[in-house]
Formats: structure tokens, sequence, C-alpha cells
């Protein structure tokens, strides 16, 4: 479990470093410049977060947390499934909007701060549950019939990977349009698709 902000300041602080984070990417960010644009004390950055890693992992908890809330809401609206995964992709997009590729870096390559195993942790929590979504999907026909969720989960697995490949990454604009490539991939395939709006 990771540390969670337990006063107004400590939020501030914490929204403070999702926004510094994701321009700009950890390492790179400074308790200092944190605490300077939240207007807190370092002895109050102090006494909520042990140290900068720690309010990294309790950046990406909550956003974990928010993006299952939003999740579960959309799979238990009374839509068709089609309807559901537009949802899911424009939930996609904006949770990504802005993220720089060294955020990305620097939760997926350094192995001292334990970042990349806590989004494992957190993501294998997350697919059972959607993995449990689309094998129903699938019993009633909203899947192909003819795919494997063993499949699926491969994939599923692989996008941090995807994500982080420097090679792969130099061919996109920024990183949350290689993100949003790999989530219509994902869902649609090869075939030709209408996008609306937000979701191209």
């Amino acid at each position: 479990m990771t540390v969670q902000p337990d006063s107004p300041k400590a939020l501030e602080i914490l929204d403070t470093a999702k926004r510094l984070f994701w321009k700009h990417g950890i390492r790179r960010v400074s308790v200092e410049e944190i605490c300077r644009e939240a207007g807190a004390s370092k002895m109050t950055f102090y006494r909520s977060f042990p140290n900068k890693i720690e309010l990294a992992k309790a950046m990406l908890q909550r956003l974990f947390d928010e993006s299952m809330e939003e999740y579960r809401a959309i799979m238990e609206e009374d839509i068709p499934f089609e309807e559901k995964v537009k949802k899911q992709l424009l939930l996609k997009f904006k949770g990504t909007e802005g993220i720089s590729a060294e955020l990305v870096r620097d939760i997926y390559s350094n192995q001292e701060w334990g970042l990349r195993e806590y989004m494992e942790q957190r993501t294998e929590e997350a697919l059972r549950g959607i993995m449990n979504d689309y094998a129903q999907a699938q019993q009633k026909g909203w899947i192909r019939k003819d795919i494997r969720l063993a499949f699926m989960l491969y994939i599923f697995h692989k996008m941090p990977e995807w994500v982080s490949d420097e090679q792969l990454l130099a061919s996109y604009a920024d990183t949350q349009d290689l993100i949003m490539e790999i989530t219509r991939f994902f869902f649609y395939g090869v075939l030709p698709h209408e996008l609306k709006g937000d979701e191209r």
C-alpha cells in the first residue's frame, strides 16, 4: 500500500507533482521544485511523503484507482458493447493526454525505484477484472468468438514494452499518439474503423 495524502496541502503537492512528472518525468523534477510550485514547505512535503518516489507511487495509485472507477462505470452502463469500447478509448485518451516519454522511461527503465513493479502489480489486478468482462462479452457474441482471451492478455502485457520502445516512439509525434495507436489496434485491429473526435 502506498502513502496517500491526508491533508489539502498534501493533495496540492500530489496534484503539482502529477503535472510536473507528466511533463518532465520523475528524474528531472526535484522535491524543491514540487514544493515551490505547490507553495508548500519541505517539512510539509516530508510530513506526507517519505520521498519523491513514494510521491510518484501515490500519483500512480490515484491514477489507477480513478481509471478503474471510470472503467467500471462504463461497463455498468446499459449501452451496446461497441459504445463501451468507444468510451474506453476516450477514457484512455484523457488519461494519457500530455504524458511525456520521459515519464514512461522513468517508470519502466529505472529498476531501483520499483515503479515498474508497482505498475505491473496494479495492471495485473486490473486485468483480472477486465479479462472477466471480456470473457462475458465474448460469450454474448460482442467479441469475436475465434480470438483467444490468452492472446488478448498477452497483448495487454506487451503494451508497456511497446510504449517504452525508443525506436517505435520515434515514429510518433508524442507518447500519447503511440499509446492511442496501440489501444486502437487492440480494439479494432487493422480493419477500417470510423473514428470521431477525441478517438482519433
